[in-house]
């Protein structure tokens, strides 16, 4: 997340909340492990800060 935040130049409390934008929960509540939508955070991530060169 860290390396995120600076590639982007945003800090890491804003990139925690994106995160946790596009983060599933478990089925039903218990089962299975919470997810990440990839695309849809990079996706979010290039609309809000592109990548610096």
């Amino acid at each position: 997340m860290n390396r995120v935040a600076a590639a982007r130049g945003m800090s890491a409390a804003d990139t925690q909340k994106l995160i946790g934008k596009y983060t599933t929960g478990r089925v039903l509540g218990f089962v299975g492990e919470p997810g990440v939508n990839v695309l849809q955070l990079n996706l979010a991530l290039d609309a809000a800060h592109p990548v610096r060169g």
